[in-house]
C-alpha cells in the first residue's frame, strides 16, 4: 500500500486487479477493517462504490496484508454503525450568532435557516437560543440580516412590515 495516497490493489471476482483508495481504517472486535472506494482507470473514485474488508498490519513496514472479505452480517451491521457515528461527528457544526436583546443582554443563538426574498430584496434568518433543549421546545425568532462577502450574517436588523412577517411565517410553516 502506498502510504501517501493510501491506495492498494485487490483481485476482483472477475480475476482482474482493481485499484482501491482507503477511506479510513479502524479496529473493532479484535480485527482491523478498511473502508475503501474503487478507483476507475482514470484514477477517480467511482461514486457510491464503497466497501470494506478485514486486514492485518505488517508490523515491519506498516502495510495492510491478508485482506479478507467481511464474513458476517453482524460485522456489516457494526461497520455501518461505525460509519454512521463518524458521519454524525463530522456533520457541519451549527452556525452560532450573538443576539443583543432590548435590555442589552447578549445571547448566543443557533441559526436554523436563512433565506432571501426577491419581493423585499432582503435576507432573513430564523434562529433559536443555543441551549441543550430539543429544538422543537425552543422559541424561534426571526430577523432580517445583512450578509458579509461569504454570505454569513454580519448584522441583524428588525423585520419592518406586516407583509415581511407574513412572508417569514410562510417560510417557517414550510419547514
Amino acid at each position: 500500500m502506498n502510504e501517501e495516497i493510501q491506495e492498494f490493489m485487490i483481485i476482483g471476482k472477475d480475476g482482474k486487479e482493481q485499484k482501491c483508495r482507503v477511506v479510513f481504517t479502524f479496529d473493532a472486535e479484535e480485527k482491523s477493517y478498511v473502508l475503501f472506494s474503487l478507483i476507475d482507470a482514470d484514477g477517480n473514485e467511482i461514486p457510491g462504490d464503497i466497501s470494506a474488508m478485514t486486514f492485518d498490519y505488517d508490523d515491519n513496514n506498516g502495510e495492510m496484508t491478508n485482506l479478507q472479505p467481511v464474513e458476517t452480517e453482524a460485522e456489516w451491521e457494526m461497520i455501518n454503525e461505525v460509519v454512521l457515528t463518524l458521519l454524525d461527528e463530522f456533520e457541519e457544526q451549527p452556525q452560532l450568532i450573538t443576539v443583543t436583546d432590548e435590555e442589552g443582554n447578549d445571547q448566543v443563538c443557533e441559526v436554523i435557516h436563512t433565506f432571501t426574498s426577491e419581493q423585499f430584496a432582503k435576507s432573513y434568518v430564523l434562529y433559536v437560543p443555543a441551549t441543550d433543549e430539543p429544538i422543537e421546545e425552543r422559541d424561534i425568532f426571526a430577523a432580517q440580516f445583512v450578509p458579509n462577502e461569504e454570505g454569513y450574517i454580519e448584522e441583524l436588523l428588525p423585520i419592518e412590515t406586516d407583509e415581511e412577517w407574513a412572508f417569514v411565517e410562510d417560510i417557517l410553516n414550510e419547514l
